[in-house]
């Protein structure tokens, strides 16, 4: 049993934004596949999962950018389990550059969720497994408090669509990511980055019903949340913009 798993890529094209940064939304892709990498060979992948009636579901996240990836780049992501507890599986992740640079660390805690009633599942529970990784030093901190919603500086409407939607029959994890940066907007994006970023998923969404999107923005800071029209929270992020040429 392997502790933790490594891959080598090269940034594409396609994931990049108009710097020819690699997006955050794609990092956040390229730790969700990584990870389930990792969880197949260690013999929790998706298809042992759903056996189960278990699927997995990111909860919170802590992410902290030195420097985005850029085009044409090889980068190397390394990812790796937490210890689990009564309630959440964490997992951490790095990037760094061929030569060592390091580029982006994020530590995540996950839930395990009965796939018909919807409800989390103690790991503690299961005949699950997990590797002994306790010696590794983590690359940042669990997330354990989320940012309160600052003074609205921008509100839109928007309905999940097709391409929102995972094997899971939910808005995908990285699709909020996505509507984050399309918030903050090209303008904020384009001499910075995302520095530091703490998000939580309080609520799946399942249904293409219109949500309130609700950004804050003053300076380097962000915060940034989906809501029903009813005022319901699936989603909460803040973090700061950094500086990047």
């Amino acid at each position: 049993m392997n502790p933790t798993y490594s891959e080598t890529f090269e940034v594409r094209a396609t994931d990049c934004d108009v710097q020819r940064r690699m997006r955050m939304s794609a990092l956040f892709v390229a730790m969700q596949e990584g990870g389930e990498r990792h969880a197949l060979a260690l013999g929790i992948g998706y298809d042992a999962m759903m056996a189960r009636g278990l699927f997995f579901a990111l909860t919170r996240i802590h992410v902290r950018c030195v420097r985005a990836p850029r085009c044409g780049e090889r980068v190397i992501h390394t990812t790796w389990p937490g210890t689990a507890n009564r309630f959440f599986c964490p997992r951490y992740h790095t990037f760094t550059l061929e030569d060592g640079t390091p580029l982006l660390g994020a530590a995540a805690l996950w839930v395990m969720l009965d796939m018909h009633a919807r409800k989390i599942v103690s790991p503690k529970s299961t005949d699950l497994v997990f590797p002994d990784t306790s010696a590794i030093p983590v690359p940042v901190e669990l997330p354990m408090r989320l940012p309160a919603l600052g003074e609205t500086t921008a509100h839109t409407l928007r309905t999940p669509m097709y391409s929102d939607y995972d094997v899971n029959g939910h808005v995908n994890n990285t699709r909020y990511i996505a509507w984050m940066c399309d918030a903050l907007g090209g303008e904020a994006l384009r001499d910075h980055y995302i520095g530091e970023l703490i998000a939580g998923y309080e609520k799946e969404i399942r249904e293409p019903r219109p949500l309130s999107l609700s950004l804050s923005h003053d300076g380097d800071a962000f915060t940034f949340r989906v809501a029903s029209q009813a005022g319901e929270k699936h989603f909460a992020a803040g973090g700061s913009l950094r500086r990047e040429g």
